[in-house]
């Protein structure tokens, strides 16, 4: 029964180990500065993180760790209408600081680090802080950004802890020796409700798309479609196409698209790895629209991005134009103008792998299991009776007056 119940322990540890939380930290201040540069496509675990720390807190610091309820990658690489991030500060601090994207469960590693006896908690409010400390050296500092005003997005959120973080840091460096960690509880990455998922197999509709190898770009799309309010129709043949780069440093690219109905420029651009399709500029007649992107659309260089869903582009003006992509897959290709060099990489799809049904999936087989393997310790807990009659002995006889 002992052992059925630690086999069963294991189980369910290796379950829940498999489900680490994995957030990015962003670290700096007064550091070593000799960590190697992060890699984007690997993981931290636990234990590295740890020998990271206590390499950077060796001289022990006050150290400041601002927690977020959730985080992820994506959050740094969202723009406004403007084009500006969330997080200035840090960006402007991004060339003396350690940045980890994918660490698993940092704020375990943090507490563990820390000596109880030197550590503060507190909560952000609208009145600032919600306890005091002292900034002395080996302690440690933790404040929960939850603080979440009514009316308020999350990019305007962000940015206002982005400005909180840079102001109490800028304070706490005038007197001391100071190391500030940005992380979160959970990450913030979920699937957007507007998408749903398509079967992966291939159908008759997406055999009839249409591939389009360009200077610069590789596009497939099952169809474009353009309108104005209700008016809606679908962009005739392509004729020709040119590519225009920025000053010749392949960070910025325009590939304009002539068809029979209108002319399409699409604006890509590539920033901090990653490329990003931000806007497009339909043209027909005199009528110039700039229109934006609904829903970002982005991947890694060298990666592309896929969708099977609707792409839209619209303006912000009230005749509300639009242009949409149905279906999909697109590459720029900023380094290269040559159509044999130009092949689709791993895709970037705008549909999460763990959807709502696979995680039901997945709770139902984990009840599965439980089920299965609490069976199996009553089994192996049955008691079989250790004593019998004497062959040799007297045979008990029951009377059936008895």
């Amino acid at each position: 029964m002992a052992c059925s119940r630690i086999v069963f322990l294991t189980l369910v540890l290796s379950v829940v180990s498999s489900f680490a939380v994995q957030v990015p930290v962003f670290l700096w201040g007064d550091r070593s500065k000799s960590v190697p540069e992060s890699n984007p496509h690997l993981k931290v675990s636990s234990n590295d993180f740890r020998v990271i720390l206590k390499h950077e807190l060796q001289d022990d610091p006050f150290t400041v760790v601002f927690i977020e309820e959730t985080l992820s990658v994506e959050d740094f690489s969202r723009k406004d209408a403007k084009g500006e991030t969330s997080f200035q500060y840090l960006k402007d601090n991004v060339e003396d600081s350690v940045y980890l994207p994918s660490v698993e469960n940092p704020l375990s590693v943090l507490n563990k680090l820390a000596d109880p006896k030197k550590v503060y908690r507190a909560k952000l409010t609208e009145d600032g802080l919600s306890g005091d400390f002292h900034a002395d050296s080996g302690k440690f500092l933790f404040i929960n950004l939850k603080d979440a005003r009514e009316g308020e997005t999350r990019a305007d959120m962000l940015l206002r802890h982005d400005d909180f973080i840079g102001d109490l840091y800028a304070k706490l460096q005038e007197d001391n020796s100071v190391v500030a960690i940005y992380t979160a509880h959970f990450p913030s990455w979920t699937v957007p409700d507007t998408h749903s998922r398509v079967r992966r197999q291939a159908n008759e509709t997406q055999a009839n798309g249409h591939d389009y190898t360009l200077d610069g770009l590789r596009l497939y799309v099952q169809s474009i479609d353009y309108g104005a309010m209700a008016a809606n129709g679908s962009l005739g043949n392509l004729i020709s196409s040119s590519t225009v780069f920025d000053n010749n440093n392949t960070v910025v690219m325009n590939t304009t698209m002539q068809f029979s109905a209108a002319t399409l420029t699409l604006n890509f651009r590539l920033q901090a790895g990653y490329w990003f399709f931000d806007t497009v500029t339909f043209q027909q007649d005199s009528l110039v629209q700039e229109l934006a992107a609904k829903s970002e659309v982005y991947a890694l260089d060298g990666f592309a991005y896929r969708c099977g869903e609707r792409i839209s582009f619209a303006a912000t003006n009230e005749t509300e134009y639009n242009v949409t992509f149905i279906d999909m897959k697109v590459q720029p290709f900023f380094k290269t103008l040559n159509a044999s060099d130009m092949v689709f990489g791993d895709s970037f799809n705008c549909v999460g792998f763990f959807t709502v049904p696979i995680w039901s999936g997945l709770f139902v087989v984990f009840i599965l299991l439980s089920i299965t393997f609490y069976g199996i310790m009553m089994m192996l807990d049955i008691r079989t009776m250790d004593r019998f009659d004497d062959p040799k002995g007297k045979t008990i006889t029951i009377n059936a007056s008895d």
